[in-house]
């Protein structure tokens, strides 16, 4: 029996990503990083440099860190809560039209969802659960994936016409809460 080693990969589409700098990223990493205790990854976007440093390296802490409170939001609640992100998510994504005509007023129907609570602060586990599961479907169909939001806090960004948009299996979520 051979065993591969399946390493998380990133559940979200980042503007910004690092995932194509990785190979001139990790030619420039110091030469002692294998004595390294404390990894840092201050803007972690959708996280395609952290887990290839997770994949290559060991830490003994890790701490990651980005300004967009709802990035941070998507982490925690995966690391908090990853079994009721999956079932929302797994809802959403159940109801989501098999007709593409139908499924442009879905997404605006989940936007308008989305952006019906906006103070994160004040929202319960399980309303947080239900926003990441919300932000991780709209970020896989809308218009190139990007995340912003406008003065109010309001998700903008239109619907993207993906044929198969490609959300995260249940399993790469869960490596994310090991």
């Amino acid at each position: 029996i051979h065993f591969v080693k399946v390493m998380a990969k990133p559940f979200l589409k980042w503007a910004g990503g690092k995932r194509q700098l990785i190979p001139e990223i990790s030619k420039r990493l110091p030469s002692n990083i294998d004595e390294v205790d404390n990894y840092i990854e201050p803007f972690i976007g959708g996280g395609a440099l952290l887990f290839y440093m997770l994949e290559n390296y060991k830490f003994e802490e890790v701490h990651i860190c980005d300004r967009n409170p709802e990035l941070i939001l998507c982490y925690s609640q995966i690391k908090a809560s990853v079994g009721k992100v999956i079932s929302y998510l797994a809802e959403i994504i159940g109801n989501y039209p098999l007709e593409s005509d139908h499924r442009e007023s879905y997404f605006y129907e989940i936007r308008k969802e989305w952006n019906s609570n906006l103070d994160i602060e004040t929202m319960s586990d399980r309303e947080k659960s239900k926003r990441v599961a919300r932000t991780i479907f709209l970020n896989k169909t809308c218009y190139n994936g990007l995340f912003r939001v406008n003065r109010n806090g309001g998700f903008n960004v239109p619907f993207g016409r993906y044929e198969n948009p490609s959300f995260p299996s249940n399993e790469s979520l869960t490596m994310l809460n090991p």
